[in-house]
Protein backbone atom coordinates (compact mmCIF):
# COMPACT_ATOMS: atom_id res chain seq x y z
CA UNK A 1 0.00 0.00 0.00
CA UNK A 2 1.33 3.44 -0.92
CA UNK A 3 1.71 5.91 1.94
CA UNK A 4 -0.98 8.56 1.89
CA UNK A 5 -1.71 11.71 3.84
CA UNK A 6 -5.43 11.10 3.68
CA UNK A 7 -8.12 9.40 5.72
CA UNK A 8 -10.84 7.69 3.66
CA UNK A 9 -14.43 6.83 4.59
CA UNK A 10 -17.35 5.41 2.62
CA UNK A 11 -21.05 6.21 3.00
CA UNK A 12 -24.16 5.04 1.15
CA UNK A 13 -26.85 7.45 2.40
CA UNK A 14 -27.07 11.16 3.06
CA UNK A 15 -27.50 10.53 6.78
CA UNK A 16 -24.45 8.27 6.88
CA UNK A 17 -22.50 10.91 4.95
CA UNK A 18 -23.44 13.61 7.46
CA UNK A 19 -22.37 11.36 10.35
CA UNK A 20 -19.01 10.61 8.67
CA UNK A 21 -18.37 14.32 8.05
CA UNK A 22 -19.14 15.10 11.69
CA UNK A 23 -16.83 12.27 12.82
CA UNK A 24 -14.03 13.66 10.65
CA UNK A 25 -14.56 17.11 12.15
CA UNK A 26 -14.47 15.65 15.66
CA UNK A 27 -11.09 14.11 14.80
CA UNK A 28 -9.71 17.55 14.03
CA UNK A 29 -10.30 17.84 10.29
CA UNK A 30 -11.58 21.21 9.12
CA UNK A 31 -14.36 21.56 6.58
CA UNK A 32 -11.79 22.89 4.09
CA UNK A 33 -9.82 19.65 4.05
CA UNK A 34 -12.77 17.24 3.84
CA UNK A 35 -13.62 16.14 0.29
CA UNK A 36 -16.71 14.25 -0.86
CA UNK A 37 -16.85 12.28 -4.13
CA UNK A 38 -20.20 11.06 -5.46
CA UNK A 39 -22.26 10.70 -8.61
CA UNK A 40 -25.43 12.02 -6.97
CA UNK A 41 -25.45 15.80 -7.43
CA UNK A 42 -28.38 16.24 -5.03
CA UNK A 43 -26.45 14.67 -2.15
CA UNK A 44 -23.39 16.75 -3.00
CA UNK A 45 -25.40 19.97 -3.10
CA UNK A 46 -27.02 19.18 0.25
CA UNK A 47 -23.77 18.34 2.04
CA UNK A 48 -21.93 21.27 0.48
CA UNK A 49 -24.64 23.70 1.63
CA UNK A 50 -24.98 22.15 5.09
CA UNK A 51 -21.37 21.34 5.93
CA UNK A 52 -19.43 23.58 3.51
CA UNK A 53 -17.05 20.75 2.61
CA UNK A 54 -15.29 20.32 -0.73
CA UNK A 55 -17.47 18.31 -3.14
CA UNK A 56 -16.55 16.61 -6.40
CA UNK A 57 -19.18 15.14 -8.69
CA UNK A 58 -18.07 12.05 -10.58
CA UNK A 59 -19.31 11.05 -14.02
CA UNK A 60 -20.57 14.45 -15.07
CA UNK A 61 -21.67 14.90 -18.67
CA UNK A 62 -18.22 16.33 -19.40
CA UNK A 63 -16.54 13.29 -17.84
CA UNK A 64 -18.68 10.89 -19.86
CA UNK A 65 -17.94 12.85 -23.04
CA UNK A 66 -14.22 12.83 -22.28
CA UNK A 67 -14.23 9.10 -21.53
CA UNK A 68 -16.12 8.37 -24.74
CA UNK A 69 -13.57 10.16 -26.94
CA UNK A 70 -10.33 9.42 -25.09
CA UNK A 71 -11.12 5.86 -24.08
CA UNK A 72 -10.02 6.78 -20.54
CA UNK A 73 -12.21 6.61 -17.49
CA UNK A 74 -12.34 10.12 -15.98
CA UNK A 75 -13.22 8.82 -12.50
CA UNK A 76 -10.23 6.46 -12.44
CA UNK A 77 -8.02 9.33 -13.63
CA UNK A 78 -9.18 11.49 -10.72
CA UNK A 79 -8.66 8.68 -8.22
CA UNK A 80 -5.16 8.11 -9.61
CA UNK A 81 -4.31 11.71 -8.72
CA UNK A 82 -4.87 10.79 -5.05
CA UNK A 83 -1.76 8.55 -5.08
CA UNK A 84 -3.75 5.37 -4.41
CA UNK A 85 -2.78 1.81 -5.24
CA UNK A 86 -4.45 0.23 -8.26
CA UNK A 87 -6.48 -1.96 -5.89
CA UNK A 88 -7.72 1.09 -3.96
CA UNK A 89 -8.57 2.90 -7.21
CA UNK A 90 -10.66 -0.08 -8.36
CA UNK A 91 -12.35 -0.40 -4.95
CA UNK A 92 -13.32 3.29 -4.77
CA UNK A 93 -14.34 3.31 -8.44
CA UNK A 94 -16.70 0.37 -7.79
CA UNK A 95 -18.14 2.12 -4.73
CA UNK A 96 -18.82 5.28 -6.74
CA UNK A 97 -20.31 3.30 -9.64
CA UNK A 98 -22.71 1.63 -7.18
CA UNK A 99 -24.02 4.93 -5.79
CA UNK A 100 -21.62 4.99 -2.86
CA UNK A 101 -19.98 8.13 -1.54
CA UNK A 102 -16.25 8.40 -0.88
CA UNK A 103 -15.00 10.92 1.66
CA UNK A 104 -11.41 11.78 2.30
CA UNK A 105 -9.66 14.26 4.52
CA UNK A 106 -6.23 15.72 3.98
CA UNK A 107 -3.97 15.43 7.02
CA UNK A 108 -2.49 18.73 8.09
CA UNK A 109 0.51 17.52 10.02
CA UNK A 110 3.73 19.49 10.00
CA UNK A 111 5.78 19.19 6.84
CA UNK A 112 4.19 18.58 3.46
Amino acid sequence: MKPTNRTFEVAYTEQELEAKVEAMKSHGHTKNNIHVLAENADILNAIETQEEVQTHETETVTDKFKSMFTGKDAVREELTKLNLTQTEIEEFHDILENEGIVLYAEHQHGGQ
